[in-house]
């Protein structure tokens, strides 16, 4: 049987066992529904991942009350937040780290009450002074602070105790202001452990942003929008160590709605974040860089993307055919920094939520993409070939780290070849949104190999 023969009846027999573009080997859904994400039926917002992480660490709805928003982008300062009925969560850096806005601070600028006036000290023994911000605290106060997280989670104490008519009920009570936080004293709530309340600030702050009050409309369950997964077996040590760090770097990432992801920007790849030397393709050869493995993660994203039908807005194939990837040809997508790059949009109505996880032993990376589903799905066309070329004589390469006498083939050769996969996705009305051709010019790869000290080059 030819080449062509085979890898036609290969991909004829197994394109429609994977619904077409999803993986090598179809992997059972991650079960992360009820553990990564929870459903607030009554303002129809979910809290997800690291943020129900925090949600659940420091207290949950008692302490934050209900989600007013899904994660969105702060106009002002480009920021993922959240907005809850007490407090506003920030998402950090690579969105590994949370925060609680300043609400306090914020909600307070022009405030000229006396009881924000800065002290030298206590004029109380039984309160503590805080120097940085010139203020004390104490009794109930001071112990639900403690409490509750203390200077990490609501800030330093930014007023004295003082009488305030409440905006929401319009009562009059005994409060304290927070970097992050109010607290509103309940005297005859003593010893039920409802003494202390935490004022609802998010609302307030919600109302004074019309973008982010836009958002608080109820929004649907999250579901599984598309998924893929890719093998990685027989790859080196170094390469399956840069696959399963990557995959779980992105696992958790959240996309708010009409935001572009972007690949090389989403983590931090180098070597002091702990990845290592692997092999990648440079230019037109294999060469060690560190982080090689990366396309793996990058092509089981771009196909778990693609599968769900978001939009595309930058995908290079790789320059050579692919074992890991050639079960789907011109379905890859290969990532160096700053460039190429993989880059899409979350074109949904509400944020996306990767989840991502590998397992060494079965040698696979798998990638799931959770949203609000407008029903779109996607279908493919081909792949189709032309232009085949075969490849030239075998390459060596000497690697002092391997064992004396060993010789290790890292690629086995394949022919270059022009390979476009055609996407159309549409909506259940029929509209389509977005038709894409993965346009990839494979160039013929010769047999590759290692080789250690003691042996002689063929």
């Amino acid at each position: 049987m030819n080449k062509r023969l085979f890898w036609f009846l290969t991909l004829v027999l197994i394109l429609p066992l994977l619904g077409w573009p999803a993986s090598s080997a179809k992997a059972a859904p991650l079960a992360v529904e009820n553990a990564a994400f929870a459903y607030f039926p009554e303002t129809g917002h979910t809290v997800s991942f690291e943020a129900k992480k925090f949600f659940d660490a420091h207290g949950g709805l008692a302490i934050f009350g209900l989600p007013l928003t899904e994660v969105i982008t702060d106009t002002e300062t480009g920021l993922n937040v959240q907005y809850f009925e007490r407090a506003r969560f920030e998402f950090h850096l690579d969105q590994n780290s949370i925060s609680l806005t300043r609400l306090g601070s914020l909600l307070t600028l022009e405030n000229k009450d006396p009881a924000f006036q800065r002290l030298t000290a206590s004029s109380d023994p039984k309160r503590t002074f805080f120097a940085k911000s010139g203020h004390t605290l104490g009794g109930a106060f001071q112990n639900t602070w403690e409490k509750l997280g203390g200077v990490e989670i609501w800030g330093y104490p930014i007023s004295e105790e003082l009488v305030e008519i409440n905006y929401t009920d319009r009562m009059t009570y005994l409060v304290q202001y927070f970097e992050r936080g109010k607290f509103i004293h309940h005297p005859e709530s003593t010893g039920t452990g409802k003494e202390v309340e935490i004022a609802k600030l998010g609302r307030k702050l919600i109302e004074l942003y019309p973008a982010a009050k836009g958002a608080m409309n109820a929004a649907p369950r999250i579901t599984l929008l598309g998924e893929a997964t890719t093998s990685f077996a027989t790859s080196l040590r170094e390469r399956e160590f840069n696959i399963a760090r990557a995959t779980a770097l992105l696992n958790g990432k959240v996309v708010p709605a009409n935001t572009e992801f972007s690949f090389n920007n989403s983590g931090d790849f180098s070597e002091r974040n702990g990845f290592v030397d692997g092999y990648a393709i440079v230019g037109n050869r294999l060469e060690k860089v560190v982080a090689g493995g990366l396309c793996q993660v990058a092509t089981t994203l771009f196909r778990a993307v693609s599968n769900a039908g978001l939009k595309i807005t930058e995908r290079h194939g790789h320059t050579f055919v692919i074992n890991f990837y050639e079960n789907i040809l011109g379905f890859d997508a290969t990532v160096y920094d700053p460039s190429p790059n993989l880059r899409w949009i979350n074109d949904t109505s509400g944020p996306i939520y990767l989840v991502s996880s590998s397992n060494v032993q079965a040698a696979t990376v798998t990638f799931q993409i959770w949203g609000h589903s407008d029903g779109r799905s996607a279908k493919y066309d081909g792949p189709y070939v032309s232009n085949r070329t075969e490849p030239g004589p075998a390459v060596w390469e000497y690697n002092a780290s391997l064992p004396r006498g060993t010789t290790q083939q890292l690629v086995h050769g394949r022919a270059g070849m022009d390979v476009v996969y055609n996407r159309t996705v549409t909506l259940p009305n029929g509209r389509v949104l977005h038709q894409d051709s993965f346009k990839t010019n494979y160039k013929p790869w010769a047999d590759f190999y290692i080789y250690g000290p003691g042996v002689q080059p063929r």
